[in-house]
């Protein structure tokens, strides 16, 4: 049996109920709803769906923990049971979530592109697609597939969000501007298009402006999941310090961006990327860095992302545990790849030496490296922590000169 989705796309194995759900998922992920969760019970009564547990398994390794890989297992063997019977572009998604299992973010990526080039309807796999082009910090590759978008879904709420963040880590400004605010018009809850315009007032320092962008649109994000909700808070607060409003950006942290869903990865490295800059600028954090600290040190050894681990390195060794940041680090430099052993280990090395005082050490590690951090995935406002630490550094070392 097979039936049709909101794109037009057919669902193998599946009947009208189950298209319903997995249009009601379509829905949610798009939008950033929060209630993507529904969308395990619709695979798990459709074990023959090879589609629906493609993308349930996706979704739990989206989580960006191991524990996301455990939970995504199940509907892993479903999909791998019974994807001889999907469609040519089904089994494309798949073959891309099996690479993703296996930790090949380049081959699921590869998979992804070749399907969104063929099915440009299919508006989750470009989704997706984006998902991983960002992780890999491919920033013309998340461009294109935003590109992809616009073929089939001129006029379909939250394209233009995703068109208007790929222009924006592509340093198309006003274009990008101009596409965020285009999705406002057809969707005023496109929290990713929230998101984007955000990104180009931070880039364009336009911090008054952005904080009031931010909280105009708020008021949408309470129906939203985890991820949207404390990434645009954390946005906001961003505004905030940029304003030198630091008591209002602390005040975002103990409301918005810590305690939601604290085993959650993302959730952990907003707190620790907030925390680090309150710091930088004279903020006294007082005891707010020990329930972080306890949940990264929970990701040691997990190694999927760079990005991620850089974070969870430095909230450990911020807390002076220094042998587990020692082993930590170790354990980076293991991982096969450039971009492991030749970007994020020697960035671990001086936020390390950073953390522990040792400013001089860390900027003449750190400022050979900048210009490649964007291979560790994140945004441009993302990674701008690195650099203020680098300049933190450069100014102590310079204090430290004048007052010898």
């Amino acid at each position: 049996m097979s039936v049709k989705d909101c794109f037009d796309l057919t669902i193998a194995g599946a009947d009208p109920t189950a298209a319903a759900g997995y249009n009601d998922y379509v829905a949610e992920f798009l939008s950033y709803g929060a209630n993507l969760r529904a969308l395990f019970e619709i695979a798990d009564a459709y074990p023959d769906a090879a589609l629906l547990n493609a993308h349930a398994a996706a979704l739990h390794m989206a989580f960006e923990g191991a524990e996301g890989w455990d939970f995504a297992s199940p509907y892993l063997g479903r999909m791998r049971a019974t994807q001889a019977g999907a469609t040519e572009r089904e089994r494309l998604f798949c073959a891309a979530v099996d690479r993703w299992a296996d930790k090949d973010f380049a081959g699921a990526f590869a998979h992804l592109d070749e399907l969104t080039v063929r099915w440009p309807a299919d508006l989750c796999a470009i989704k997706w697609g984006q998902y991983h082009a960002f992780n890999r910090g491919d920033q013309a590759a998340l461009l294109r597939l935003g590109r992809r978008a616009s073929v089939a879904h001129e006029d379909t709420p939250y394209a233009h969000g995703m068109i208007a963040f790929a222009l924006e880590q592509n340093h198309r400004l006003q274009e990008a501007e101009e596409e965020g605010l285009r999705a406002v018009e057809i969707s005023i809850d496109d929290a990713w298009a929230h998101h984007a315009v955000a990104h180009v007032m931070e880039t364009e320092g336009r911090a008054k402006e952005g904080a009031r962008w931010l909280d105009h649109c708020a008021h949408t994000w309470e129906k939203k999941g985890v991820f949207i909700r404390d990434h645009n808070w954390w946005h906001a607060a961003l505004f905030r310090l940029a304003l030198g409003r630091n008591d209002e950006a602390l005040k975002i942290f103990d409301d918005r961006l810590w305690g939601a869903w604290p085993e959650f990865p993302q959730e952990q490295i907003g707190a620790v990327s907030m925390l680090w800059r309150l710091e930088m600028r004279g903020t006294d954090v007082g005891e707010r860095w020990a329930p972080v600290v306890d949940q990264a040190r929970a990701r040691a050894g997990e190694h999927l992302f760079a990005f991620h681990d850089l974070h969870y390195l430095y909230a450990l060794a911020r807390a002076g545990k220094t042998g587990e940041a020692q082993k930590f680090l170790t354990s980076m430099s293991e991982q096969p790849g450039v971009i492991w052993q030749g970007v994020a280990a020697p960035t671990g090395e001086a936020l390390i030496a950073f953390a522990e005082n040792r400013r001089g050490e860390a900027a003449a590690s750190l400022g050979p490296l900048l210009r490649d951090l964007y291979k560790i995935g994140g945004s441009h406002a993302q990674r701008h922590v690195f650099m203020e630490t680098y300049e933190a550094c450069c100014d102590q070392s310079a204090t430290s000169t004048r007052t010898h």
